[in-house]
């Protein structure tokens, strides 16, 4: 069935140029970013800035800055799925004896894959950089920061499926995309001015973009090392923390998210005349 499902969609998706654009225009602007960045060379009385972009800080300075365009993958993940309503597949999917459930999956696989590629993009990109800007190298502080890894994913991911869930709500690719828009930006922050700080703090936009926070760049600079206590946890030892908020407890809560957003879309395809 997986089979079935990645054919179906790997013709409708690879060969919908909006997609290949969205995807390259993506990946550019991740790597022109990163590379300007790495290239800023300040040494001012010996405080270095280039440290964020050797191993292991690179991992945390990288997975931020594919963070910013996040909000691209959700815009094409409405795209994806508002233009099976503009021209009938879904409708189409099911006389040819396709499932609500296989429809909703589809998408699913697709959106997971395009989370594998914002990491795998990341990995291939922190490993050159690490490699060429540190100073040495070593498997402890190669590996200290790649949990970023799979929290970049969850991150990605979150994006695209809150975006999926506004285009099986609306249906119109316009209207998703100002809907996506706003949420972020200015809906969610309104209501978090209105709520406890308790609550506030995990509302979704505030709990996903949360996941990658910015590195500290003058403590990476004043020290090659982050300081660790002995007692902290594996997500603390790497100084993978969200505010106030453990990023461990952070992305947890964001896994929780993309379920919910997964099964109200679910919910919607159930019930949804197409």
């Amino acid at each position: 069935m997986l089979k079935k499902l990645l054919t179906i969609e790997g013709h409708k998706t690879l060969f919908y140029p909006t997609f290949r654009t969205i995807v390259v225009i993506h990946a550019l602007l991740f790597l022109l970013v990163a590379i300007v960045a790495g290239n800023i060379s300040l040494n001012i009385e010996g405080i270095r800035v280039d440290k964020v972009f050797q191993f292991p800080h690179v991992w945390n300075t990288l997975a931020w800055i594919a963070s910013w365009f996040n909000l691209l993958l959700g815009v094409l993940a409405i795209l994806l799925v508002s233009n099976e309503f503009q021209y009938k597949t879904f409708k189409k999917h099911i006389i040819d004896g396709l499932s609500r459930n296989e429809i909703l999956l589809s998408k699913l696989i697709v959106f997971a894959l395009l989370a594998a590629y914002t990491m795998l993009l990341v990995f291939i990109s922190g490993l050159l950089f690490g490699i060429i800007k540190s100073s040495s190298f070593s498997v402890n502080d190669f590996i200290q920061g790649l949990p970023y890894l799979p929290v970049l994913f969850i991150q990605s991911l979150g994006y695209m499926l809150l975006g999926m869930l506004m285009a099986f709500i609306f249906k119109n690719s316009a209207f998703s995309i100002v809907a996506f828009l706003l949420y972020f930006f200015p809906v969610e922050p309104i209501l978090r001015a209105f709520l406890p700080n308790g609550v506030a703090a995990f509302m979704p936009a505030k709990t996903i973009a949360n996941l990658t926070p910015m590195p500290n760049f003058l403590g990476i600079s004043l020290s090659d090392a982050i300081q660790m206590s002995s007692s902290s946890s594996g997500f603390e030892v790497m100084g993978l923390s969200s505010h106030s908020v453990p990023l461990l407890t952070t992305t947890l809560i964001a896994a929780g998210y993309c379920l919910l957003f997964a099964f109200a879309a679910k919910l919607i395809v159930t019930n949804k005349n197409f």
